[in-house]
């Protein structure tokens, strides 16, 4: 497999858009991830393992397969990008029912195949019902807000859970040895950090709509952006999208034919994006 050189000044992979952030290099990726070059990191949101397997427990005729093509999506991303360290903003596991042989087992295997991989979890809504990753997945569990260098990796948007953006300015430093706290330090950079860290977050699955010359209409995934934060796609392949709820003030970022597009102006009813 093709990887990527770990190098913020590299030019973004194909059907990318490196977006400052935070006085960071990010790049929105068309998997429906973020990826912080100069961190060696992958963040993604809303997973979902285990949805599928909880809808047939329940009866319900859902495929099945999608909790290895998550984790098969995760691994070529970690891959491709050489990632030291995964970030999960929110909802790896759908719920208690995830917990289970059929979800834990081939998420144990993935894991042992990024044995060296940092990863890392930021409780989401339904981590509080299906409870934390089973200890053979070797996750460092943590409670949103959590300080990454001039981040913030929470769960929940801002306006979601009825907060704004937060001072951390003076908060020590977060443990790991390649973030861009550090980097900047050893470049020479001020060490004092931002005042204000921009908040990434999942919860809401954002969507726009994608509106046709024949009157038609398909949904898109997006990123969705404001001044001081970033709302991530939906990673699960089983877990929907929403027009509804974005930000008044969004740009969104949207994802289609392997590429990420835009920035297009969020609404009240939803963003629109009209093609042809």
């Amino acid at each position: 497999m093709t990887t990527l050189m770990r190098d913020a000044a590299i030019e973004p992979s194909p059907g990318a858009v490196a977006l400052p952030l935070a006085g960071e290099s990010v790049w929105l990726l068309p998997q429906r991830a973020l990826w912080w070059p100069a961190a060696d990191t992958m963040f993604v949101a809303d997973v979902h393992l285990g949805k599928a397997a909880s809808f047939r427990a329940l009866g319900q005729p859902v495929p099945s397969g999608t909790t290895r093509d998550n984790l098969d999506r995760l691994s070529d991303l970690i891959d491709r990008f050489q990632a030291k360290r995964l970030v999960v903003l929110g909802d790896f596991l759908h719920a208690a029912t995830a917990q289970q042989s059929q979800v834990i087992e081939p998420a144990t295997q993935w894991r042992a195949r990024h044995a060296d991989l940092v990863c890392v979890l930021v409780r989401g809504n339904h981590d509080s019902h299906a409870g934390d990753p089973p200890p053979s997945l070797r996750f460092e569990i943590v409670d949103e807000p959590h300080p990454l260098g001039p981040f913030l990796a929470c769960h929940m948007p801002a306006h979601a859970a009825g907060g704004a953006s937060i001072d951390v300015a003076g908060s020590g430093s977060t443990g790991f040895a390649n973030d861009a706290s550090n980097a900047s330090n050893a470049s020479g950079g001020a060490s004092d950090g931002p005042a204000v860290r921009v908040r990434l977050a999942g919860h809401l699955h954002p969507a726009v709509w994608l509106r046709g010359p024949a009157a038609d209409r398909l949904r898109l995934p997006c990123f969705c952006k404001t001044a001081d934060q970033l709302i991530l796609p939906a990673f699960g392949a089983f877990t929907g999208s929403t027009v509804s709820g974005l930000p008044a003030d969004a740009r969104c970022y949207p994802i289609g034919g392997g590429r990420v597009h835009g920035p297009i102006a969020s609404g009240g009813s939803g963003p629109r994006w009209r093609r042809g």
